[in-house]
């Protein structure tokens, strides 16, 4: 008969001998399975934090789409389909007919960019700031897609002499290089279903008088008539020449200071002037007879100084 002793030590054997067999099924036969068990759930983790940062992604995008359709369905801007270079330089010409001393343009080709083309080109000339600028506004603001690209400005002082007066005239202009793109073949489908018909628009091209889109505020478009001349000089590099052949009262004699009035000879004869008479550069502030003197505030490119003749 087996005793409790014997009995204890045949149920500590059975145990040792289960923990045995568990441990080398769990970390020796089944060692494997769980490291790629582990991987797997790995795997499966990065696969899921991936679909939440696409889901997120997702999210931004339509958010952006509806952004660019509400922009696109606002729009009033005409894109055409299609434009010809002819059509282009007919329009450049139209809105340069004024001002402008020269306007040479030059095609430096087509381009197809990020869905749409662009046909670029190249333009220089001298124009008169005012009228630059009310280009200038013109291309970046009418119907037409049009825009301008690396814009360098110059200061210009031009004279010319006449050969039958012999008179100098001088006119202050912006020397000018920039680059004019015409924007058109927009992708089709931006907009969506139940974006504005621009048949008629596309007719109108280049200019697109006739817009059936509504009007654009003036408020949200910049000022279109310029404040000031930025090109203007404060102090000119010559004097201005005597374009209204008004007397010189530095190069010319004074005979005689009578009353309120003085009398220069000039190379062309007698001259009569008075007080707040214009002349060259400025005008008479006096004339003084007890003296025998007339003073002239003349303005000599910028810088002013009174200029005392006597007899």
């Amino acid at each position: 008969m087996l005793n409790i002793g014997t009995n204890q030590i045949l149920l500590l054997s059975c145990v040792l001998l289960v923990i045995g067999a568990g441990t080398y099924l769990t970390y020796f036969q089944q060692g494997s399975t769980l490291e790629e068990l582990d991987a797997q759930i790995e795997e499966q983790e990065e696969e899921l934090q991936e679909i939440e940062a696409l889901q997120d992604d997702i999210v931004e995008a339509d958010e952006r789409l509806q952004t660019v359709r509400q922009e696109w369905n606002n729009r009033y801007k005409v894109i055409p389909e299609t434009i010809s270079s002819p059509d282009i330089v007919e329009y450049l010409n139209r809105l340069t007919q004024s001002g402008f001393k020269s306007f040479d343009v030059v095609s430096a080709g087509e381009a197809e960019r990020d869905g749409y083309a662009a046909h670029t080109f190249s333009a220089e000339g001298r124009a008169f700031f005012r009228h630059l600028y009310e280009f200038v506004w013109a291309i970046e603001n009418n119907r037409s897609f049009y825009r301008i690209r690396d814009l360098n400005l110059s200061y210009l002082e031009e004279r010319e002499t006449e050969d039958e007066t012999g008179r100098t005239s001088m006119d202050v202009l912006v020397a000018f290089q920039m680059d004019v793109e015409a924007l058109y073949g927009v992708t089709e489908g931006i907009g969506g279903e139940g974006e504005p018909g621009d048949t008629q628009e596309l007719e109108d091209l280049p200019v697109a008088q006739a817009s059936r889109h509504p009007p654009v505020p003036d408020h949200v478009l910049p000022d279109p008539s310029p404040d000031i001349d930025p090109f203007y000089p404060l102090v000119f590099e010559q004097v201005p020449p005597n374009e209204h052949g008004r007397l010189n009262v530095e190069a010319s004699e004074l005979m005689s200071v009578a009353g309120n009035e003085a009398v220069f000879r000039t190379g062309d004869g007698i001259e009569r002037v008075q007080e707040g008479d214009r002349v060259y550069l400025g005008e008479i502030i006096e004339v003084d007879a007890d003296d025998g003197r007339v003073v002239a505030r003349l303005n000599k490119g910028g810088i002013v100084d009174d200029i005392e003749i006597h007899l």
